[in-house]
């Protein structure tokens, strides 16, 4: 008696924009953890797909690679959750949950771009040639989302919504590139009591005579 051989599952049928974002979805988290060195076995098996759907859908490992990290840094999912953060909330509240959200897109690319370094991954000129600006170049879209978030609370900023969006980001940004150097990072409670407050103690002494 002949045993039938299982057939080999195949990938539903998506559009090719859709089975793009899929592949792209499901190597992004391997590029963190293996870098360059990533397969496209293990891409496939992540993606649930067979591996020459991988090569159908791109020419080759870079251009995949290249279009991961255009999806990494694009601002648009950044900028749409900070725009769904009610007003209504408050100051305080409205900040801790845009600091958070900031902070775990600026993490994510963190653990992207360490992967992809530690791994000898470099990208070459086709991949730069859109501006060579790096991660600046997408913060628009994140900026006006911020702004508009506090523009409710302009009275209550001393600096005014628009001033006190940059330095905002600032600080999130510098607090993980703290964290890439050694140094501990802040949870948004944290960040955004120096950002309302200051540093400085909160309880003031006059001069000595």
């Amino acid at each position: 008696m002949t045993v039938a051989s299982p057939r080999r599952r195949r990938a539903p049928a998506m559009s090719p924009e859709d089975r793009r974002d899929s592949i792209v979805r499901a190597t992004l988290p391997l590029l963190a953890e293996h870098g360059g060195n990533v397969t496209t076995s293990q891409i496939a098996k992540a993606a649930g797909i067979a591996e020459g759907t991988v090569f159908r859908v791109f020419a080759d490992k870079k251009e995949l690679i290249g279009a991961c990290l255009e999806a990494a840094f694009r601002p648009d999912g950044l900028a749409a959750e900070l725009t769904a953060i009610p007003a209504t909330e408050g100051l305080h509240k409205s900040l801790v949950r845009a600091v958070g959200a900031i902070g775990a897109h600026v993490d994510r690319l963190g653990s992207l771009m360490q992967g992809l370094a530690a791994s000898g991954y470099r990208q070459d000129d086709r991949e730069n040639a859109d501006g060579g600006d790096g991660p600046m170049r997408h913060l628009g879209p994140i900026s006006e989302a911020l702004s508009a978030l506090l523009a409710p609370h302009d009275g209550e900023l001393r600096l005014g919504a628009e001033r006190s969006t940059g330095y905002l980001i600032g600080l999130v940004f510098v607090d993980r590139l703290a964290g890439r150097f050694g140094g501990s990072t802040a949870d948004p409670e944290e960040l955004v009591d120096l950002f309302l407050r200051g540093a400085g103690s909160s309880t003031e002494e006059g001069p000595q005579a």
